[in-house]
Parts: structure tokens; sequence; C-alpha cells
């Protein structure tokens, strides 16, 4: 945990934000990058807190009724109360209980209105010409949790600063049974386009699809308990400073090949080795697991071709605009010609809300799904490190029973000299058997934790997104009707 520091009080006044990605200062339309997300301002009343110096006021996206969020907790206590069933230890039972209980504890943190970090990606700036350009982006972050310097922080970072982040936060965190959030993918077409070309506005839209997914990764190590006091992810935030690079920048690098062949060799190590499984809770949510990442494949792929499919339609309902210009230009009969130009003016306005519905559809509903098939990708790999720990176990078992076969054969060859060290070797291998066991139980709490954490926050991301689908689509439908209804006067008068 990281050392806890008094931050002094803030001065700074709050400023609007604005978003650019251009080296000649041109304006860039900035995407929501969560269904739930509002301005940092709507987020943090101001005041000042006595103990801390930071704000402390109520956030609405995180605080909201607390009959509700009584309703979740105990919901959470129910997903976690059935105790594990590992035969080869009594002292489980109490697991189950423990985990609700520790799960219930961090739901309280994360709802705690002097608990908030609101972190924002903005200002995508390319630096640098050619194939030795990077893109570098401004990481605000707006907190009252003490143990920041401040209350309010900026510094820059570019995409491989990101990818470093969360290869520290895996090599600390996911070998503990913690799920870390992964950052977007690597693009490197999209990429070399943005390096590239000298028209910006053609590569803005890869920009800013990246900006939005960044601050979402960001903002969801943020909302874990344990993650967001990484030493790590805390100078990550506060130290405008080089950060250590990531190995996983290049693809042909030597640690991206023997990344490759290490996850070849898990893979096979995986196919090898048929785990039974001890406890019929994990065995139910693996299947669960499975269902739902199939499930958002499927539907994010449908997403992908309603995205498309509202794009070619805004495009065609375009040239059928210029047409009836066209031809109410041509039109001799003045009342039909005013219909139409009226007419060619609506479909203008109508191409204009089609392609604002591509975009709702695209950064509010298909982008969080996209996210979550990545999250499931870290609860599989976090799983799998539970399964690595058996395995482990298991080994050790399996050497322990050969080591006592061996002094039974050392007493039967009455060998009495050697069963002394036969004697020591037993027991450093029972140590090892019992600590190793302690491992296998102690991440199987951890990832019950990490599952009902999970299961929370998809409810409340996918709660708020739809939502905010929904009222955005309406606003779309009354638009639209609006459109039309003006249009019908004019089209009655046609004589």
């Amino acid at each position: 945990m990281a050392d806890r520091r008094e931050p002094p009080p803030s001065t700074d006044e709050d400023s609007d934000r604005e978003d650019l990605f251009t080296d000649n200062g041109k304006k860039v339309k900035q995407a929501p990058s969560d269904g739930s997300r509002t301005s940092a301002k709507s987020l943090i009343e101001e005041k000042i807190s006595p103990d801390s110096g930071c704000e402390t006021g109520t956030v609405e996206s995180f605080v909201g009724d607390s009959e509700v969020r009584s309703k979740e907790l105990r919901e959470v206590g129910s997903f976690l109360a059935e105790p594990p069933r590992l035969a080869s230890s009594a002292k489980d039972g109490s697991n189950g209980d423990e985990a609700a209980a520790a799960a219930a504890a961090s739901l309280n943190a994360e709802d705690d209105p002097a608990n908030v970090i609101e972190i924002l990606v903005s200002d995508p700036k390319r630096v640098g010409d050619g194939m030795n350009a990077y893109v570098v982006y401004k990481v605000t972050t707006r907190t009252n949790v003490k143990f920041f310097r401040s209350c309010e922080m900026s510094v820059s970072r570019r995409f491989s600063d990101f990818l470093g982040l969360h290869e520290r936060l895996v090599e600390m965190h996911q070998c503990r049974g913690r799920v870390v959030p992964q950052p977007p993918e690597k693009n490197v077409l999209g990429m070399t386009k943005v390096k590239m070309t000298k028209d910006e506005t053609s590569s803005l839209d890869f920009v800013e699809k990246r900006r939005a997914a960044l601050e979402r990764f960001l903002n969801r190590i943020a909302r874990h308990p344990d993650l967001r006091e990484d030493r790590y992810f805390i100078d990550f935030l506060e130290v405008d400073d080089d950060l250590p690079k990531s190995s996983t920048t290049s693809a042909l690098s030597s640690a991206g090949i023997a990344r490759l062949f290490g996850k070849v060799g898990e893979s096979i190590n995986k196919m090898a080795f048929a785990m039974s499984e001890p406890d019929q809770w994990f065995e139910d949510k693996q299947e669960q697991i499975e269902a739902l990442d199939r499930e958002l494949k499927q539907l994010h792929a449908s997403l992908e071709i309603l995205v498309i499919h509202r794009r070619e339609l805004s495009l065609n309902i375009g040239q059928f605009a210029k047409s009836i210009a066209v031809l109410g230009s041509a039109e001799e009969n003045m009342a039909l010609s005013k219909a139409l130009s009226s007419l060619a003016e609506i479909e203008t306005k109508v191409e204009q809300l089609t392609a604002d519905q591509a975009d709702t559809d695209f950064y509010v509903l298909s982008e969080l799904v996209k996210d979550y098939i990545s999250l499931i990708q870290s609860v599989k790999d976090t799983l799998n490190e539970r399964v690595k720990l058996y395995r482990v176990w298991k080994d050790d078992e399996t050497t322990l029973a050969k080591k006592r076969e061996a002094k039974a054969k050392l007493e039967q060859q009455r060998k009495m000299d050697k069963v002394d060290q036969a004697d020591q070797e037993i027991s450093e291998w029972e140590e090892k058997v019992t600590k190793s066991q302690e491992s296998f139980e102690e991440i199987s709490r951890n990832i019950r934790k990490e599952l009902a954490f999970f299961e929370r926050q998809k409810a409340r991301d996918f709660k708020a997104t739809v939502v905010n689908y929904l009222q955005t689509m309406m606003n779309h439908q009354q638009q639209l009707a609006t459109y039309w209804e003006s249009f019908v006067p004019e089209a009655k008068l046609i004589a």
C-alpha cells in the first residue's frame, strides 16, 4: 500500500476541457468514453476537508441512493454465500463468509464520496515526424484520496507508458488473484497512418478511439480497491517524468518473441494438465464466464454490422437529399419546387442525425461491449493463475509422496544412516506442500472477491450505458419527428 501523504489545499480553478489532436491547433470533437461519463465539474462538488485539504463533495457517478446500494451489497453477499468445497482443508468452510465480508467492505469503500479518483485523458498531440512520431496524451486526475500529493494533477503520457503500467500491474497483482483491466490493443496499421499521413483529419478517428479507450482503462483501475493503491499507478498519475518503457510496444522485439513462446508453452501445459476442480463454485463460474464471453462477442459483431449499416444509410440519405435538391431546382411548379427544396434540407438534417446515431451505437454501446470482452480475458488469465498454483500444490504432494516411499525403502533395506536425511527432506516438502496449499486457498478467496466486484461493476456499467443509449436514441427520434412535422404544412400547400 502506498505511503499516505497529506496533500496541500487546491487553489486551481476548474477549467473547461479542450481536446486537440493536430500540430496546427484544430479542435477535435470528443467522444464519450463511457456510457455513464459526465464532466469532472459535475462529478466533484467543491468542499474542503479539514483532514486532507481535498475535495470531499458528493460524486454523482459513484454515489447513488442508499437503499439501492444496500440492496446491491446484499446481492453480492448472497453471490458469495456458498462456501468453498476444498475437502483437503477443514478451515476452508469459512471462506465464503470471509470473501463476502471483504467484497462488501471493498464496495463500501468504492461508494464513499471521500474516496474518489476521476481521470480524464485529453489533448492528444503528435510529436515528431515520420516513423519516429508518436502521440502524447494529457492525463488529468482529480481526487480527494489522501495518498495523492494534490487534489488535481496533470501529466503527459504516451501509449507505451500505458502498456508499461499494465505490465507492472499484471506482474504484481494477477498472480495474487486480482483482475487487471487491459489497455486498448496495439494497432500497427492505425498508428502507421497517424505517423505518415499529412492529412490529420483522416487519422483523428483512430486517435479519438484510442484516447477514449485509454481513459476507460485508467478509470477502471482507479475504481479497483487494490489496484488504485499500487505505487506505480500513483506515480503514473502524479510524476510528470519518464517512466520505464513497456517491452510490448514492438511486436518483433526479443521480449515480444519470448512472450509469444511463453503463451504457446502455457497453452500446451493447459492442454496437458487436466485440473480436478475441488470447488464446484469455480467450475460453475468458469462455465458462466465462457458463456458470457461467447454472447458478448456475438453482440459486438452485431453492433459492428449495425454501425456499418447506419453509416451507409447516412451516406445514402445524403445522396438522396442532393438528388431531391436538384429535382426541386428544375421543377417549374413553384409550390412543388419549394416543397422539394424543404424536403432536401430536412433529409440533409436526417443524414447528420443518422450519422450521430451511428456514433452513439459505436462510442456508447459497442465500445462498452468490447471493453468487457477484454475484461473477461483478464478474468480468464487470473483463473489460469489459480490453475498454476493448483498444479504446483499437486506436484509438491506428488514429490512428498515419493520422498516418503523412498524413506520406507531405506528402512526396509536397513540403511539407517540415510533415514535422517530422508526425514529432513520430508519435513522440507511437507512445508512446501503447506505453503503451496495456502497459496492456492488464498488466490481462491481473492478470485471470489474479484468476481463479485466484476459482476457488480458489469451490472452498473451496463445499466448506466443502456439508460444513456436509450435516452440518446429517444432524443434522436424526437428530433426526427420534429423535422417531419415541420415539413407537413409545406407538403399540403402543393397545388
